[in-house]
């Protein structure tokens, strides 16, 4: 998994896509942030969607951009 550069201004425009209230235009910030990553982050977007199914890809792509934290043994 790709750490991207600019990962803290992803993970604003989900949270903005997160809070917002209108479908449509959940949707359209939900493309918009699919076209911002690299072709191997995008997701498959279906044409028919539900807040729920925003939901789970939004976090979907927040665990893909976020870096890896590791687990500290003792």
């Amino acid at each position: 998994m790709a750490m991207l550069k600019n990962s803290k201004q992803f993970i604003n425009l989900i949270n903005m896509c997160r809070e917002e209230k209108d479908i449509g235009k959940r949707y359209q910030l939900l493309n918009h942030i699919n076209h911002l990553v690299p072709s191997e982050l995008r997701v498959s977007i279906p044409s028919i969607i539900t807040h729920d199914c925003i939901d789970q890809i939004l976090s979907s792509m927040e665990e893909k951009i976020s870096p890896p934290i590791y687990e500290l043994t003792s």
